[in-house]
């Protein structure tokens, strides 16, 4: 199991719309994440950062399977509007976070 933190960017004045957007998660999506071997997945807001964790069986199986998928290819393409993803060119994953400390 890989934990997984990373970050993303709020666009100006989008705090509410991605909340309320993710009250509303779609069931497919959902579906495709937990396939993909996701769990333990939150995001969490601080000022306009955005901060995610979630755990994977291993991420580039993660990363393979959400990227064929098109109902995350469509959340994705909904979500520009309201973030910047933060991507490293490196990786083509968002730019993730270095753990220093973990307790069981």
């Amino acid at each position: 199991m890989e934990r997984v933190a990373f970050v993303m960017q709020l666009h100006p004045e989008a705090g509410e719309e991605y909340r309320r957007r993710h009250q509303h998660i779609w069931p497919a999506l959902s579906e495709t994440l937990s396939k993909a071997g996701a769990h333990n997945y939150s995001i969490f807001i601080h000022g306009s950062s955005l901060i995610a964790y979630l755990e994977v069986d291993d991420l580039a199986r993660y990363r393979s399977t959400t990227m064929q998928s098109d109902v995350v290819d469509r959340w994705e393409k909904e979500m520009l509007l309201l973030i910047d993803p933060m991507i490293d060119p490196s990786t083509g994953f968002h730019v993730q976070l270095e753990e220093v400390f973990h307790l069981d």
